[in-house]
């Protein structure tokens, strides 16, 4: 009976972590969304904030997504361009 308390306990533990992990991803996919904006004197584009956890968080996705559509040179690259004259 304890032992299944035991795994009972560790499966609502597990899925909590796994639901506010959900949620973190949400919020920074979330941010990364939000609109353009623009601030001071020369009109700079600001970029939003990240917390701690949520910039260790945006380094854990690129790596993943890294492994898992692996490019030629080995890192993101510029996008292409279109015009040759460039």
């Amino acid at each position: 009976m304890k032992k299944r308390l035991d795994s009972y306990r560790l499966l609502v533990v597990y899925s909590y972590m796994n639901k506010k992990l959900i949620n973190e991803v949400r919020e920074i996919k979330r941010k990364m969304s939000l609109p353009l904006v623009r601030k001071g004197h020369r009109g700079m584009i600001v970029p939003p904030k990240f917390s701690e956890r949520e910039n260790e968080l945006l380094l854990e996705m690129l790596i993943r997504r890294s492994k898992r559509h692996p490019t030629s040179g080995g890192h993101i690259s510029a996008p292409m361009k279109m015009n040759k004259n460039e």
